[in-house]
């Protein structure tokens, strides 16, 4: 039988194969890095948070759709695949002033062993109906007995809403194509569009394309249900790779709370949740 401490060994030799798949961006699989999609709200409708309007972890997919009213912070944390070390802890936050929506946010990804960190500051305005945000992202990759290394990166989005319940969304990952470390690697590049259409205030419908500039495009599909009252329940899809989520959450005057579960098709489930605290 395997000792707790083999099992620890093996998981971490995990972690580091995956890690260097991620920092020397050979041709691993999607899965082999850390959630781009924070939030256990966009997590659980299948990552489709391209056009998902007014939901706080917008500053880590599409800042033009960041809330547009009152300040808010969340605290998130999911553990990929069930190991301690694949878990993303991230925080997101924003402030709405009458010059636009201000937003930050706070991630980090591994263990002592490799470490994923990211830094975002972000800001939303509208004009003529059209919103538009810019986020500047700063990622660092710590690597042991290897050194660390940084890189500044920005991000833009735009959203418009063709009517009253249905949005469209794009936004670009990495637009100015940085790169880290002496080998020059270059960091990841997205481009997503989406649509959300929400259903009176029973249901919400998000899709999503998106196209990692080393994989092959993934469609994501997610659905949002009030089911009674303040409760909602979720559940999305994703293709390249494939995975199914399932979520709830529960929003109370001054807080709310999500909860996600993501089966990848060969590794597993992914728990996550996250609190969200808002101020008037």
């Amino acid at each position: 039988m395997q000792t707790r401490g083999g099992i620890k060994k093996y998981c971490t030799g995990l972690a580091a194969l995956l890690c260097v798949f991620t920092v020397l961006n050979l041709p691993a699989p999607p899965e082999a890095k850390a959630q781009l999609t924070l939030g256990a709200r966009g997590a659980s409708m299948g990552q489709a948070t391209t056009a998902l309007n007014g939901d706080i972890w917008n500053v880590f997919s599409n800042p033009a759709l960041l809330p547009d009213s009152a300040h808010a912070v969340s605290f998130y944390g999911i553990r990929n695949y069930g190991l301690s070390e694949l878990t993303d802890v991230a925080l997101a936050g924003h402030i709405t002033t009458v010059w636009g929506t201000a937003g930050i946010g706070l991630h980090s990804y591994g263990d002592e062993l490799f470490r994923e960190s990211r830094y975002r500051l972000g800001y939303m305005n509208s004009y003529s109906g059209i919103q538009a945000g810019i986020i500047v992202n700063y990622t660092h990759f710590f690597i042991q007995d290897h050194g660390s290394a940084g890189s500044v990166t920005i991000d833009t989005g735009l959203a418009y809403s063709i009517i009253e319940a249905l949005w469209l969304g794009a936004r670009v990952t990495n637009m100015t194509r940085a790169r880290i470390g002496q080998a020059a690697e270059e960091l990841p590049r997205e481009l997503a569009i989406g649509l959300s259409y929400r259903l009176a205030d029973r249901a919400q419908f998000t899709s999503d394309l998106v196209k990692d500039a080393r994989f092959p495009v993934s469609y994501r599909g997610g659905l949002e249900v009030r089911v009674y009252e303040e409760f909602r329940a979720r559940g999305g899809i994703t293709t390249e790779p494939v995975t199914y989520s399932l979520g709830m959450g529960y929003s109370f005057s001054s807080f709310g709370i999500n909860v996600v579960a993501q089966q990848h098709y060969v590794l597993g489930w992914s728990p996550g949740f996250d609190l969200n605290i808002n101020f008037q």
